[in-house]
């Protein structure tokens, strides 16, 4: 405001033009400083839609107040000044709360920011880069004498359209994912417009506004990179954010400044343009070296470490891999063992039960042959008692031996060899019983009495002379019919007949 009342005309208020002038230039970059500080902590994305969107809506502001007067461009700039203040609370309730958004792909800015913020090289690749490209600007503003360009109206809307439409297509590119856009791509964009403005000063050696069109859109987009580059750091780095942005502000419009001022005070004692265009060639490809020789090393480191990283996640993945398949055939052989266990006890469980019904049946046979033989006995001893004599005419021939006499007579000598057949005689009385509750032929009654002796399907087979599956066949019918499913039931069922 102070600028905007001063009488620009008047000499003597020169020097406080100049001093209010550099006030009001530091006190606007310290503005710029808060809001780049305000984007700490966002992707790369977020902070290059911040940057060109920015310099597009200035370009688009300052064309219409170039053909204001210089009193009427500082009222209205105070007033957009003072416009800022109704962007703090948003900002201030914004600022902090920003969630990093990962990219994609892994070479970015961002992302060599991120892996190589302690790297000095790197570092010094950064500043060396931007020192060479912010000096080689600060030459083409002044180019050749270091007094600045005048422009037409015509070259003024040429520079203004060339900086919005390249500032918008780098933006699109960010936003579609491009990864080397703001490595390599940009600085190919700025050192291809230093030296096409050098070729239109050749061109055309007495218009250098044509030349100067390249030379702003040069300037748009060094300070554009610079604001990006401080974005980075800011987010990545240890120290204060006004740090990062001071150190960026040096190196950027410090060594333009240099440059421009330099430019200034050589040009009348050398007078010659075509040093002046050789020693900017020079400064062009030096810069360029630079900074692309550093950006292909630090994707080389990168890719590297990818490298190592996979081949270090393939091992480790091989190994648990590995452990997998190991415990996978300790668990198999515990399930084998286990397995076989089971089996064992099962068997010994099943012949321990077929055991016990056998001996039950034995048992009760044994029981069965015990009571006959007391029958036998009684009726021996009965025929053979004094009391009741036969009668015995000498004609009549010798009476047969009384059956129970003969046995009782023999039973020492021929009890061991008849208890199986007295055994057979009682099972088979039960089997026979069992074929009539259940309606079983002959032929399957005499099957199921030597399977339930003990008799495999062969020896049943050979015993009644038939086929080993004739008597598989016969086994199957019957435990169809009588509802049984094995030897045991069978001989548990016979042991529990009739008791």
């Amino acid at each position: 405001m102070a600028l905007s009342v001063l009488d620009d005309t008047d000499a003597a208020l020169a020097s406080t033009a100049f001093v209010l002038s550099v006030l009001s230039t530091v006190a606007l970059s310290l503005c710029m400083f808060y809001w780049l500080r305000c984007l700490r902590g966002t992707d790369e994305v977020t902070a290059a839609l911040f940057v060109f969107s920015a310099f597009i809506i200035s370009e688009a502001l300052v064309y219409p107040l170039s053909f204001l007067p210089v009193r009427g461009q500082n009222i209205i700039g105070a007033a957009l000044i003072l416009a800022q203040l109704a962007l703090l609370g948003p900002a201030a309730l914004r600022d902090g709360l920003a969630v990093e958004r990962l990219h994609r792909r892994a070479r970015t800015f961002f992302t060599f920011a991120r892996s190589h913020i302690q790297d000095t090289r790197f570092l010094v690749a950064c500043t060396a880069g931007m020192g060479l490209l912010s000096f080689v600007d600060g030459f083409l503003r002044g180019y050749p004498d270091g007094l600045p360009i005048p422009f037409t109206p015509a070259t003024r809307l040429a520079y203004a359209a060339c900086a919005i439409i390249l500032c918008a297509l780098l933006a699109i590119l960010v936003v579609r994912r491009r990864e080397r856009v703001m490595t390599v791509g940009i600085f190919l964009v700025m050192e291809s417009l230093a030296a096409g403005s050098l070729i239109l000063f050749g061109a055309f050696p007495f218009q250098w506004e044509i030349g100067a069109v390249l030379v702003n859109t040069l300037n748009v987009i060094i300070c554009a990179y610079c604001w990006y580059v401080i974005i980075a750091f800011t987010s990545f780095g240890d120290r204060d954010p006004y740090y990062y942005a001071m150190g960026g502000w040096i190196i950027c419009f410090g060594s333009r400044s240099v440059a421009r001022m330099a430019l200034h005070f050589t040009y009348p004692l050398t007078g010659n343009d075509l040093l002046i265009t050789a020693l900017l060639g020079a400064l062009i490809l030096l810069s360029a070296q630079v900074v692309l020789v550093q950006f292909l090393l630090a994707e080389h480191r990168e890719a590297a470490t990818q490298a190592e990283e996979r081949e270090a996640r393939a091992e480790a993945d091989l190994q648990r891999a590995q452990q997998n398949v190991d415990r996978t055939q300790e668990a198999l052989a515990a399930a084998e063992e286990a397995l076989g266990a089971v089996t064992r006890n099962a068997a010994e469980h099943e012949a321990a039960r077929v055991a016990e019904a056998v001996a039950a049946v034995q048992k009760a046979a044994l029981e069965a042959v015990t009571a006959a033989q007391a029958q036998r006995c009684i009726r021996c001893t009965d025929g053979c008692s004094p009391e009741h004599p036969r009668a015995a005419s000498p004609d009549a021939p010798a009476p047969a031996a009384d059956p129970g006499t003969a046995s009782c007579a023999s039973l020492p000598s021929a009890a061991a060899s008849d208890a199986d057949g007295i055994i057979s005689a009682s099972l088979r009385k039960r089997v026979r019983a069992m074929g009539e509750q259940f309606l079983l032929s002959d032929r399957e009654v005499d099957v199921l009495t030597l399977y339930a002796l003990g008799h495999t399907q062969k020896k049943v087979a050979e015993a009644l002379y038939i086929t080993p599956a004739t008597a598989h066949s016969h086994i199957k019918r019957i435990y169809s019919k009588c509802g049984l499913h094995s030897r045991q039931e069978i001989l548990e069922y016979l042991t529990t007949w009739g008791s």
